[in-house]
């Protein structure tokens, strides 16, 4: 008997996950393949070349046993006896109630390979990380026997498929993982009431507020990104809403951040010069708008669920985004041509506090007015920008706008008083 232990590692760069999965396919090996791609993890058991289980540790495993419930095919006794045997594992959960003849042992092979197929069509993606491989597979031996392991070949086809499904859909609404969509209150519990495709129905049926979009689709085994349209549908209907707690307590923290070191960075103006508060004013500016682009290179739809994506990715994306946007802008300032750039994903301005230097007195003040009304438009424009990609016209979103108006408030009113006029209309 083999001893367990690492036998395999190496970077994603070097040799990605298909290769990798291929490699210990044709190898006939068996043991634990993990491999992590920045917030991203996944641990895959392999027995004898192929698929015995695949397992997301950060993420909660959705819940089969709730989902079948809300779907009307088990009662609440059978899901109370379920969770009580078989916990919260759903391919513990799915052979228990197979065992009760409550699940067919070839759905239970379906789902199985479904969950497989949907995970891996995100990791084959995935382009920087690192693997291992141990040999070591006691924590699924238990399942051998219900269900036949996956072939790799075939489940790598499929994931690459869906793969390409989700990039072929990435124009239409794009749903976070952990969208949480829940019931409005006009909605009571007759899905037959409204016209609904079969489809729509059900998955009205799960919106119960508890269950993520990855738990729905592994219910109704259909890809994420097809659910994403149908529950478009549903909000369209005035029938759910979109949550995503786990996304909203991220965007908060970070935003409350950004926007708490700023307001700290303003507060050092005290009782400077005109010149000195304008150039406050601006490196302010600068500062948040740099922050504002990090945030979004954190939490940009686009950029989710991408695994860990390179430094130099993130800065191609921010300069495609806001670059075009920022142009017009420099444009209506030629005084700041050379002064503020948007270069490298980042505004940058490395002699805006040398200006004193060339200029001084009146045309000193008229370059830093410049500075900040330009500064100042350029700021709302990324923010703008940045909630309607992050969260668009969510009750999160409406909050967060809230909060920054708070916060430029405070900034606007710096400029009005410093201008002698309104900063105006946006």
């Amino acid at each position: 008997m083999e001893q367990t232990g690492t036998v395999l590692d190496g970077n994603l760069e070097t040799l990605g996950l298909q290769a990798t999965l291929k490699m210990l396919a044709l190898g006939g090996k068996t043991g634990i393949l993990s491999v992590v791609s920045g917030q991203e993890r996944l641990h895959i058991a392999l027995q004898n070349g192929h698929i015995l289980s695949l397992e997301e540790p950060d993420i909660p495993p959705p819940d089969i046993i709730e989902t079948f419930r809300l779907l009307g095919r088990i009662t609440r006794d059978d899901a109370a006896l379920a969770r009580q045997m078989a916990g919260t594992n759903p391919v513990n959960a799915m052979i228990f109630l197979a065992q009760r003849r409550l699940l067919s042992p070839e759905e239970v092979q379906k789902r199985i390979e479904f969950g497989v197929i949907q995970a891996l069509s995100r990791a084959v993606r995935w382009e920087r990380g690192r693997f291992e491989f141990h040999r070591d597979i006691s924590p699924f031996q238990g399942r051998t026997g219900f269900y036949k392991p996956l072939n790799v070949d075939h489940v790598l086809l499929e994931a690459i498929r869906v793969s390409d499904e989700r990039e072929h859909h990435a124009q239409g609404p794009a749903l976070s993982r952990f969208t949480m969509p829940r019931w409005l209150p006009q909605f009571r519990g007759d899905v037959t009431s409204y016209g609904l495709r079969p489809e729509e129905a059900q998955t009205l049926l799960l919106c119960s507020g508890q269950l993520p979009l990855y738990a729905l689709s592994y219910a109704l085994m259909v890809p994420e990104q097809m659910l994403s349209p149908v529950l478009q549908r549903l909000i369209q209907l005035n029938l759910v809403e979109l949550v995503d707690p786990q996304l909203e307590m991220e965007l908060q923290r970070s935003l409350m951040n950004l926007l708490t070191q700023s307001q700290h960075q303003l507060q050092h103006a005290g009782r400077s010069s005109v010149e000195q508060r304008l150039l406050l004013l601006a490196t302010t500016m600068i500062t948040c708008t740099n922050g504002l682009f990090e945030h979004h290179g954190r939490f940009a739809r686009s950029l989710r669920g991408r695994g860990e994506v390179s430094e130099l990715e993130i800065q191609r994306f921010i300069e495609s985004t806001f670059g075009p946007l920022i142009a017009p802008l420099q444009r209506a300032f030629p005084r700041m041509d050379e002064i503020i750039l948007f270069s490298g994903g980042q505004i940058v301005a490395p002699d805006i506090a040398k200006l004193n230097v060339v200029v001084r007195g009146q045309e000193l003040i008229e370059c830093y007015q410049d500075a900040v009304l330009l500064l100042s438009n350029i700021m709302h424009l990324v923010f703008e920008r940045m909630l309607a990609d992050e969260a668009g016209g969510s009750r999160v979103g409406r909050q967060y706008e809230e909060v920054w108006k708070a916060f430029t408030r405070e900034i606007d009113n710096e400029i009005a008083q410093l201008l002698g006029r309104p900063v105006g209309a946006r």
